[in-house]
């Protein structure tokens, strides 16, 4: 068996190689669009999708790649290949059927591990957005400085394109990282946020205020129908990025207006039992606890939450964090499995409640139940009119790994549907 640590240092140079010959074979395509890739630890998703919402609006045929989908300007499918980035093969492929498809523009979502990894090699980058940063992944990429940095391959890439039209970088003015993201070198750089930002002569600088339903950006008005206040943040991000590329501030709102949901962020789940159901990823530290804030902020009675962490090389740590934030928030806890891979499940419920406990008020409103699909029809069962059911951990991904690395099939939202019918049965 090859030791993990020679498997780490070789990844780069394999994924890095396949980037550049799946480039070559499928005839570069990048260099015959406009393609932006989108970073940071929270929102890839959500403003990738936003920014392709905007541009198609506006007659810009867009493609985009993301943990959730892959949409070719036409027809949209679900990521089922278990990669938020893909490969450079699969990625190059993607691009290819945009082109084919008569997509002018393509977003790629950028993750760390892909970024590190070098899948993103062999695209010709027009613009680079910066979501947010905050600790995660930090063990498998060994410290917050190495995950900053893998983030920034990004940037770097945007730099060494070979193109022709003006290089752009987009950031969240209002993250303590956009200072880092902005050190990179482009045509313009631009600066959005909620707070006060300096311009200069090198930055331009989009200046928002937040309202009730949304945010009022150069005397236009945006509603946002997405819940959570980070999603105006990925408006807002959206917006400057298609502003950049040509389309009025006027139309990025009114194509807005219109979105109403993403696949497993934040997604609502219709039912018939007075209850409010939302779907979220909430992987990481920081997007747990904004998925928290944004159902806290809803009306309710009660809030219920259903989660689990992953197993594996993950991070451990964020086991404790996630049953602490919960607790702060949540009314009831229910904690399940996430993907286990070759972990011990109950040693990962374990830290999770080792969590919980930290937070004395809650120690008492919590459960086990390992089995995720068990855990999902119990949350249903007892909620009351009124209450929130949260589900987070899942989202869209199209599999489930049991203990001992056993995949199964699994999609949340189908199962919290296929439940909820159950009991109506």
């Amino acid at each position: 068996m090859i030791p993990e640590a020679v498997l780490k240092a070789v990844r780069p140079f394999y994924h890095g190689l396949m980037a550049h010959i799946a480039s070559w074979y499928f005839g570069n395509p990048s260099r015959r669009m406009i393609v932006i890739g989108v970073t940071g630890t929270a929102g890839k998703s959500t403003t990738v999708q936003m920014l392709s919402r905007i541009l198609n609006y506006a007659g810009k045929k867009t493609g985009f790649i993301t943990t959730v989908s892959f949409f070719d300007g036409e027809t949209e499918f679900i990521n089922k290949h278990g990669l938020s980035m893909p490969g450079g093969w699969l990625l190059q492929k993607q691009l290819k059927t945009m082109l084919s498809k008569g997509c002018g523009w393509a977003i790629v979502e950028c993750t760390s591990e892909g970024l590190a990894q070098n899948r993103h090699l062999g695209i010709n980058l027009s613009m680079a957005v910066f979501t947010n940063l905050s600790e995660a992944h930090v063990e498998a990429h060994g410290g917050f400085t190495n995950y900053r940095k893998a983030k920034g391959k990004l940037f770097s890439a945007l730099q060494k394109s070979l193109i022709l039209n003006p290089k752009s970088i987009i950031v969240n003015g209002d993250d303590e990282n956009a200072e880092y993201f902005l050190s990179f070198r482009a045509d313009r750089k631009i600066a959005v946020g909620f707070n006060q930002i300096e311009a200069n002569e090198d930055l331009e600088v989009l200046q928002a205020q937040r309202t009730e339903v949304g945010f009022n950006l150069q005397a236009t008005q945006f509603e946002i129908k997405l819940v959570g206040k980070f999603n105006h943040y990925n408006a807002l991000l959206a917006s400057a990025a298609a502003n950049a590329l040509g389309v009025s501030i006027t139309d990025c709102a009114s194509a807005l207006s219109s979105f109403t949901k993403i696949r497993g962020r934040m997604e609502p789940v219709e039912n018939n039992r007075g209850i409010s159901i939302f779907v979220d990823y909430g992987c990481e530290p920081a997007t747990f606890k904004a998925a928290l804030l944004a159902v806290k902020e809803l009306s309710h009675t009660r809030i219920i939450h259903v989660f689990g962490s992953t197993g594996g090389h993950r991070d451990k740590q964020k086991r404790f964090i996630f049953g602490e934030t919960s607790a702060k928030f949540a009314d009831y806890i229910i904690v399940t499995n996430d993907d286990i891979y070759d972990s011990d499940p109950e040693e990962i419920a374990a830290n999770i409640v080792a969590g919980i406990k930290k937070y004395e008020v809650r120690s008492k409103s919590y459960e086990i139940i390992l089995d995720r699909r068990q855990a999902i029809h119990h949350a249903l069962k007892m909620a009351q009119p009124g209450d929130i059911v949260l589900f987070t951990g899942k989202s869209s991904e199209q599999f489930l790994s049991l203990p001992g690395n056993k995949r199964i099939a699994w999609d949340e939202v189908e199962v919290v549907k296929q439940e909820l019918n159950n009991l109506n049965n």
